[in-house]
């Protein structure tokens, strides 16, 4: 098995309720979440402000019925859901996924100031998805996140691992 991890990343500095698995590092605040299907982020690109694509999510699925849970599995509803709950507008949503070091789903989001930075969408393998998948590291860059957090892997390896480490961590 290899890494897999979903993380909202926010240079925001918020407070969230000890059963959120969350990490603090290097002054943002890494939230990881067990995903186990497609994040859905290409619906992202028709739209210009993070407010309005949480409305058009909000259409499809009232986000009442959506609260966390970390022993469950987490869908993008449930990242968007937190993301509106605590007025998150600038982040970074990053799902890595690799099956013998080799990857096998990468998904990424940037948004600055609630303006969804579109030439940062990766969703899947479509050409217009591949491309973006270059600019990645300069929306990074301009995120301020210039180290690879998905290299601290007693952390990042999966969600599994952030929860345990989590748990380890509070239980001191």
């Amino acid at each position: 098995m290899g890494q897999d991890i979903t993380c909202l990343i926010t240079d925001k500095n918020i407070e969230l309720n000890n059963d959120v698995v969350h990490f603090k590092v290097r002054g943002f605040t890494f939230i990881p979440f067990n995903t186990c299907c497609d994040l859905g982020l290409d619906e992202a690109k028709d739209f210009e402000l993070l407010s309005d694509y949480i409305l058009h999510l909000e259409s499809k699925d009232n986000f009442e019925n959506y609260t966390y849970d970390h022993d469950n599995d987490h869908c993008d509803l449930d990242i968007f859901k937190m993301i509106k709950d605590h007025q998150i507008e600038n982040f970074i949503i990053e799902h890595h996924s690799e099956w013998a070091d080799i990857p096998v789903d990468y998904y990424f989001m940037h948004v600055t100031e609630g303006k969804i930075i579109k030439n940062s969408i990766v969703f899947d393998e479509s050409e217009l998805s591949k491309n973006n998948k270059a600019n990645v590291p300069e929306s990074k860059k301009k995120f301020g996140l210039t180290f690879d957090w998905l290299a601290n892997t007693d952390l990042f390896y999966s969600y599994f691992h952030a929860n345990r480490m989590y748990s380890i961590q509070h239980t001191k």
